[in-house]
């Protein structure tokens, strides 16, 4: 079995579910603004649920895993939201 082939297979994989994500988010807030409330609400709960899992799994997991995983909810919600100072839920 060829493991570098899997894991950058893997790695397409993940990245193409979030681009699918953060756009489907992005549409929604941009068609229905009144859920983006919502939305940031369960990018809220992703990050609790990430935090709870590391604590769960404790020293079974690198160091550095929810470090990872907390940047990877945050950069998802950036992504959906756009950058605080220019908020891509806001029409103009």
């Amino acid at each position: 079995m060829n493991y570098e082939k899997e894991i950058t297979k893997l790695n397409a994989n993940v990245v193409g579910t979030q681009i699918v994500v953060v756009h489907v988010l992005g549409r929604l807030i941009w068609e229905h603004p009144e859920i983006a409330a919502a939305i940031r609400h369960g990018f809220d709960n992703a990050a609790n649920q990430a935090e709870s899992t590391v604590i769960q799994l404790g020293k079974s997991i690198p160091a550095n895993f929810s470090v990872k995983t907390l940047g990877i909810i945050e950069e998802m919600r950036v992504a959906t939201f756009g950058k605080p100072d220019n908020p891509k839920h806001i029409r103009e």
